[in-house]
Parts: C-alpha cells; sequence; structure tokens
C-alpha cells in the first residue's frame, strides 16, 4: 500500500521544525521528508503553487524520497464561495472547469494521476434556494468535462454532506456514485473521506463496498473521529473496529489506490501522528490479511466481529 499525506497537516507546531518567518510550501515538503514510511504527497491545487511553480516543486522533491500522487482542487472562496461547477453564473461555472482542468494538466506534470475534486462550495442553505435539477445537470456537465480532459488522470470525486454549505449538492456515497454513472467515464470514480461518510451517517466500510463493487473506489482519505464533524483524528483512535473492518473490504475488493491520511494534527508533533498513521495502518493491515473473508464464511453472524476483536487483542478464540 502506498501511503500519502496532506501538506497541511504538516504546518501545526512550526516550532517543533521551522527557524521563524512564513512556512511556505517548500519548507513543508521537506518536513515531510522525514516521515519515516511516507511514500507520497497530496498537494493542494492552486493554494500550494501560488508562490512556487510545479517545476520548482518536482526540483526539489528530487531531494526526497517522495513523489507527488495527486492533486487536491481547493476552490477559492471568491469567485465560487456561491458554487463551482454549479454556480447560477456560466462564466463562473466554466472557470471552475478550466482551474479543475489546469490542475490535470499540473498533476500530469508532477507525475501524478489522480485528481481529487471536493465541490466545497456547490450546495446550498435554504429551501427554494435554488433548483436541484439544475444544479445537478450542471455538475455532471462540470464532471464530463474534466474527465474528458484527459483520459488517463484520474478524477475522484471526493464527497462531503456539509461544510461549508448547509448542504451539499454531493453529500453521500449514493450521490458521488450518480454522477460518475451519469458522466459514464472510466476515469472518473469516487474518494471516500473516512470522517466525511461518517457525517453523512453512513458506514464507511459499506459505502467503500458499494464504490469498489463499481470498480470506482479511486482513493481513501483515512483518518478518525466521532461523526458529528470532520474531526480528522489519528487512525484508529475512535473507532478502531469499523476501521479494521474498511481495511478487509478494501483487501477483499482488490483495492490499489493510495490511502491518504486526511488528519488535523493541532496539538500534536504532525511529523510523530503521520508515522503513527502509518504503523497502525500497517499492523491493521495484517490483521485484515489474518482475518481474510470471515464475514462471507458465515454470514449475517452477530458473533464474526467478536472473533475480531479477540484477534486484536490476542486472546484465545472461542467456537
Amino acid at each position: 500500500m502506498i501511503y500519502a499525506t496532506r501538506l497541511n497537516s504538516l504546518k501545526s507546531r512550526p516550532e517543533l521544525y521551522f527557524d521563524g518567518g512564513a512556512v511556505g510550501t517548500l519548507d513543508l515538503i521537506r518536513r515531510a521528508g522525514e516521515i519515516e514510511g511516507l511514500g507520497a504527497l497530496s498537494l493542494n491545487y492552486p493554494e500550494h503553487f501560488a508562490t512556487v511553480s510545479p517545476q520548482e516543486a518536482l526540483a526539489f522533491l528530487s531531494s526526497t524520497d517522495l513523489t507527488v500522487d495527486s492533486l487536491n482542487i481547493r476552490f477559492p472562496e471568491d469567485p465560487f464561495g456561491t458554487g463551482g461547477f454549479t454556480n447560477p453564473s456560466a462564466k463562473v461555472r466554466e472557470a471552475a472547469i478550466d482551474l479543475t482542468r489546469r490542475a490535470v494538466d499540473v498533476c500530469a506534470e508532477l507525475g501524478g494521476d489522480h485528481v481529487i475534486v471536493w465541490p466545497a462550495y456547490d450546495g446550498f442553505d435554504y429551501p427554494f434556494q435554488d433548483s436541484y435539477q439544475r444544479m445537478l445537470e450542471h455538475t455532471v456537465e462540470g464532471f464530463a468535462h474534466v474527465a474528458a480532459h484527459d483520459p488517463q488522470t484520474r478524477v475522484g470525486i471526493e464527497y462531503k454532506p456539509w461544510e461549508p454549505r448547509k448542504q451539499s449538492m454531493l453529500a453521500n456515497m449514493g450521490e458521488a456514485l450518480l454522477v460518475v454513472a451519469r458522466v459514464d467515464a472510466p476515469n472518473l470514480g469516487v474518494v471516500m473521506d473516512y470522517c466525511h461518510a461518517q457525517m453523512a451517517n453512513e458506514h464507511p466500510p459499506k459505502a467503500a463496498a458499494l464504490a469498489l463493487a463499481q470498480e470506482r473506489l479511486f482513493g481513501i482519505h483515512l483518518n478518525d473521529g466521532y461523526g458529528r464533524q470532520d474531526d480528522g483524528l489519528m487512525v484508529g483512535t475512535s473507532s478502531l473496529i469499523t476501521i479494521v473492518e474498511l481495511l478487509t473490504v478494501m483487501l477483499e475488493g482488490d483495492y490499489g489506490g493510495t490511502i491518504y491520511f486526511d488528519t488535523f494534527p493541532v496539538l500534536e508533533d504532525p511529523v510523530r501522528e503521520c508515522e503513527w498513521n502509518i504503523r497502525i495502518s500497517e499492523r491493521l493491515l495484517t490483521i485484515a490479511q489474518e482475518l481474510g473473508t470471515s464475514a462471507a464464511a458465515s454470514p449475517h453472524n452477530g458473533f464474526n466481529v467478536t472473533r475480531v476483536i479477540e484477534q486484536i487483542l490476542g486472546f484465545e478464540r472461542v467456537p
């Protein structure tokens, strides 16, 4: 499994690694290079290229053992605060599509093959605010244009039920897969963020299984939380058993993508935090491999989970 982290998670606790002053993209890449077991980075576009060109970033990466696996679209609030792909203005919708297509080109230039699109401002706040049919059609249209731009680059839809809008246009796995089906392009799929799925009141392993069944699970943002908001806690610290089931589902579904750590260390040393995420993921993947298809072998058996707990705790199994 390739492990990647979002670059902004490394901004916290600057006093541990930086000598003061502004912390830029190259500083964060250098800090990421200190993380044991990390294989790739997921950068934000256009945020991380405001003062650094793709060529400069690529040249700097050669001094590390890291690659750029993907770019995450971060639509600026101005002009996209009232929507990107769903904006009422055709001019603004075209600008959102153009920004995303530029990200596809930059990603390829950096050696990556995956652009993750979180349509943050596509949604609504009030009843009667807009036409849901119009917003759906423009969402489909936007992703169709982006997917067609470079068929060799995968485009992953990252859904989230709310925030920053009160209601997101693509709020759950089913809605994201609906758009994927409507576009019907082989390079368009879904990226599931564990905390986003929790917020949507989904069971993350089930949501992942739905996308895997259609070979459209292009990425997993792994983190942990309590389900009320986008907590971004360290992996395995809040819902360990469910994460083990998710990893089991991924193995059974022949998931071949990257595990992205989308966490929000605030008080923690972010290098140590990411190293924990890698270590626990490796350990839990081993447990998931040992468990195999135990649930399928004993269908609809509530005691399957007790065997998983015994495996994790090293208890002797009971019949």
